[in-house]
């Protein structure tokens, strides 16, 4: 599986997300905890160049009380700035994810906040992939957005596939099974009706198999030092870089994205 992976630093990354903005054609969903007068003024000719050409943009922050005090005073101007460039502002309260989904196909998503930085040392991930963008919306719960992928001709995820830490499917009925992991055994959660049971040691042989499998179709090379990246984990598994100078690792949600996408291409 073949995604485009660019890794931009805090100050590559200002112009390139605005060209991708100008460039915008169908939507655009952007996710920053934060909000600061002063950094969301630098979208502002992209932002209103969106809305003349009726390209839907929706932004999702923190709301007023979970401001950093510095970043209180200026809020409501910022969000009423935003709103009059035709931005459409929803409040999520607790969020932490800093994400740009672009056509619903250009994914930034990484640690800077898009609509309040300022000096700190922050970076960003830039893929292009209709699937991972769908995957991520989805695990962020935009539901709305995830709905407009259904023009794309794919079947929508198996409930069993959002946590892809969970552990084998049970022999007997197909179900998902609990990890004893004082006893050394999987358990089939429909216990006592169901009676699958197998050892830890059983489960870790097939999943190593499951992805020695998957590499194979795993054509990621690392945004930092240029090395196909590899799974790693069992219960837990992540695209790492398989560098011992370099480390780079995706985002557990972007494995977990970027793994089920896979999973569903060889069940075809």
């Amino acid at each position: 599986m073949s995604i485009s992976i660019k890794h931009c630093v805090d100050r590559d990354f200002l112009d390139l997300f605005r060209a991708d903005l100008a460039a915008g054609e169908e939507s655009v969903e952007l996710l920053s905890p934060f909000v600061s007068l002063n950094r969301s003024s630098n979208y502002y000719a992209a932002f209103a160049s969106l809305y003349t050409r009726s390209v839907p943009v929706h932004a999702y922050v923190r709301p007023h009380q979970e401001q950093p005090e510095s970043l209180r005073p200026g809020f409501i101007e910022a969000i009423r700035n935003l709103e009059l460039r035709g931005i459409q502002v929803s409040y999520r309260s607790g969020m932490h994810e800093k994400v740009a989904a672009i056509d619903r196909r250009i994914l930034w998503h990484g640690s800077l906040n898009i609509l309040s930085h300022n000096d700190s040392r922050e970076s960003m991930l830039r893929f292009e992939s209709r699937e991972l963008v769908a995957e991520v919306l989805r695990d962020l719960g935009l539901a709305s957005v995830c709905q407009q992928q259904s023009d794309e001709a794919e079947q929508p995820a198996d409930p069993q596939d959002e946590l892809p830490s969970t552990g084998p499917k049970c022999a007997i009925c197909g179900g998902p099974m609990r990890l004893f992991e004082s006893a050394g055994i999987w358990v089939c959660e429909d216990s006592p009706r169901c009676s699958g049971i197998r050892s830890v040691g059983a489960a870790e042989v097939e999943a190593e198999a499951a992805i020695a499998e998957m590499q194979g179709d795993l054509e990621l090379g690392c945004p930092l030092c240029g090395q196909q990246m590899i799974v790693k984990g069992i219960l837990r598994r992540t695209i790492s870089c398989p560098s011992p100078t370099c480390g780079f690792s995706l985002e557990p949600r972007l494995s977990a994205g970027i793994l089920r996408i896979i999973g569903r291409r060889q069940s075809v």
